[in-house]
């Protein structure tokens, strides 16, 4: 019986070296990965949320891909197809039922790439107006003029025509100007300048 096992035990050894090699670098190439996003992401002055999101993106889907090797590598390849395809459907049945959350999320991401707006500035959004306290992944945050705080859906900031009053330093500012029928134009236009 011993020697059985030890038998066992010789057959599985390299196959357990090699899996346990595979482990060490997938850990290595993860970590690698989060790194080198989050240089590419200084590089490219992305908000803090994007690269924290897309780091960690890239360490679970290289980790995912390292345990599906290592799952190949103990014979469980079966497993391995099926838990693929479990994927698959769990992704087909996650999407449809959480939809308007992952449509928030996606309008979020992409206001926190393209960045028509940032903290601090003032902007009209459809009916509302004020400036901008938080961009979440599910909303943004407009505290307005008279002290409320109004949360946008990202998806309706996303689709709507959004005014930054505060982008540019010089603006135009047209003023309705009503004048008596006997006034001087020329006294006027100097008082006004």
């Amino acid at each position: 019986m011993l020697t059985e096992w030890y038998d066992r035990a010789r057959e599985l050894l390299p196959n357990l070296i090699v899996i346990a090699v595979i482990l060490f670098l997938t850990i290595m190439a993860a970590r690698r990965a989060q790194g080198f996003v989050y240089r590419l992401a200084e590089r490219t002055q992305s908000p803090p949320e994007i690269t924290d999101l897309l780091g960690r993106f890239a360490r679970f889907g290289i980790v995912a891909f390292g345990a599906l090797i290592v799952l190949d590598r103990l014979n469980l390849s079966g497993a391995v197809l099926s838990f693929v395809a479990g994927l698959g459907i769990a992704g087909i049945i996650i999407g449809f039922a959480l939809q308007d959350i992952v449509k928030q999320f996606a309008a979020g991401m992409l206001l926190l790439m393209l960045r028509p707006f940032r903290v601090g500035d003032d902007v009209k959004i459809g009916e509302f107006e004020g400036r901008v306290v938080q961009v979440q992944l599910r909303a943004t945050v407009l505290k307005t003029a008279g002290g409320d705080e109004v949360q946008i859906p990202n998806a309706d900031v996303y689709s709507t025509a959004i005014v930054n009053t505060s982008r540019y330093d010089l603006r135009r500012h047209a003023l309705g100007l009503a004048l008596p029928p006997g006034a001087e134009l020329g006294r006027t236009r100097a008082a006004l300048l």
